[in-house]
């Protein structure tokens, strides 16, 4: 398994922390790696990363490993591949404001990022790594954190001007914030444990929509959906929108969206209380039939259940 620590500087605002640890170095110690795993990059200005005891690093896929420096391009994605222990190190931190670690395997980093002025965030499939930080200040654009174990990232994203949301399988990591007046385009929100998410999903050109076990926290407004993602629009678990006035919205946006594919549309919880008429979506609902793979609605929305939906719902087709 792979271990990452990142130690960030809490209780300070986003431009203190950058005032104090932006010129400060970006050292990634590494206690091991076979040559294959790589942290990919982006830093404003052309610079240098510095390999010392006893890492060799590359830039890319092709060359030797070296033990010297080597010059990182300005706007640029660069992946640093190493091989050995030791560490190596970016002169500021903030320079960068792009970090991506993905699928590290048995690798062993540890590092620093508080003064990043990162605006994309990327830690995915790090196993049982131990990464700590705090994003609060971070002017975040693209958030993904998936799969990071019992590693411990906290932070309020309340403020960020987010175009992609992805939260899921982070443990005992706790996020917090408010995602109205945020821009996405994506959102994904599942298994993330004691992290409260809330806000308004209105005025947002949605490619995917992913909710899974987050309870009421969100509730539905009225979006221009675009939907090109496999992922669909899904409520999973426990997610539940509180009236039927929201239901009824989601699925007429639906209905009018773009849909790339056969892509998933599905409710899984709901009670009498939130199910939408019948008689008021049945148009959109034979319209969606057509565009998506929709096969699952709340058991209390049927007719013989109290509800209003006909059992055969799922065959309509507007006649």
């Amino acid at each position: 398994m792979s271990g990452l620590g990142l130690g960030l500087g809490l209780g300070l605002g986003g431009h203190r922390i950058v005032d104090r640890y932006g010129n400060m170095p970006a050292t990634f110690t590494v206690t091991s790696g076979d040559g294959t795993k790589y942290v990919r990059v982006k830093v404003s200005e052309t610079t240098t990363v510095t390999p010392a005891g006893g890492t060799s690093i590359r830039i890319g896929t092709t060359g030797e490993f070296v033990t010297t420096p080597l010059t990182l391009v300005a706007n640029t994605y660069q992946d640093i591949y190493f091989n050995g222990a030791g560490s190596f190190t970016i002169p500021r931190r903030k320079l960068v404001t792009y970090l991506n670690l993905y699928n590290l395997g048995s690798s062993v980093i540890r590092g620093n990022i508080t003064g990043m002025k990162l605006t994309y965030l990327y830690l995915s499939s790090i196993g049982s790594s131990v990464i700590t930080g705090d994003i609060t200040g971070m002017k975040l654009t693209y958030l993904r954190l998936t799969n990071i174990g019992s590693s411990v990232i906290t932070g309020d994203i309340t403020g960020m001007k987010l175009t992609y949301l992805w939260l899921s399988m982070m443990g005992s990591s706790v996020i917090t914030g408010d995602i109205t007046g945020m821009n996405l385009t994506y959102l994904a929100l599942y298994s993330i444990g004691s992290s409260v998410i809330r806000g308004n999903i209105t005025g947002k050109k949605l490619t995917a929509l992913v909710l899974n076990d987050i309870g009421s926290s969100l509730t539905y407004g009225t979006n221009l959906l675009n939907i090109t993602n496999s992922y669909g629009i899904q409520l999973l678990g426990d997610t539940v929108f509180a009236t039927a006035a929201e239901y009824a919205r989601l699925i007429h946006d639906a209905a009018n969206a773009t849909w790339s594919g056969a892509y998933p549309f599905r409710i899984d919880a709901g009670t009498n209380d939130n199910c939408p008429d019948w008689d008021e979506v049945k148009a959109d609902v034979a319209t969606l039939l057509t565009k998506a793979a929709w096969t699952i609605i709340p058991s209390a929305w049927l007719s013989a259940n109290g509800g209003t939906w006909p059992e055969d719902w799922d065959e309509y087709t507007g006649e």
